[in-house]
């Protein structure tokens, strides 16, 4: 098992490869990041084969910055954690009437390779972790 740390999103990646797709939507893989304001704290995590399908995304680092979820050890291979490569580490946003009324998945990260463009879904195995918590009360 490995700790996930993270940096800060600084770049938008033109076009990530979702491996295995998101939940619920396993057929999409190819999206683009769009950034959605200048302090890239939120982004719009859009699917190139289907215009519909999109996602708000934040930096876990910006939001939560002790969030450091524990991954098996097929996922660190798969992302080469072990040599310490740049992994960003992305949560899904369920928009609420407000963006303080916003929560976050945090028992669904997305890992995020920027150098490779390829990204994935996790599942974490933490009782204590929700699929929504309040994004603000970080």
């Amino acid at each position: 098992m490995s700790d996930v740390t993270t940096t800060d999103v600084q770049n938008d990646v033109p076009v990530v490869e979702v491996r295995g797709g998101l939940l619920g939507f396993p057929e999409f893989t190819q999206f683009s990041l769009i950034k959605l304001n200048d302090e890239g704290l939120v982004y719009r995590l859009q699917s190139l084969e289907e215009a519909a399908i999109n996602f708000v995304v934040v930096p876990a680092a910006s939001f939560f910055p002790n969030y450091a979820p524990v991954v098996d050890d097929e996922v660190a291979r798969r992302f080469d954690l072990e040599s310490g490569p740049e992994v960003l580490l992305l949560l899904v946003v369920t928009l609420g009437e407000s963006f303080k009324d916003s929560t976050v998945n945090l028992m669904a990260p997305l890992l995020l390779d920027p150098n490779a463009q390829i990204a994935e879904q996790i599942i974490v195995e933490n009782n204590d972790l929700s699929v929504r918590t309040p994004l603000m009360a970080a």
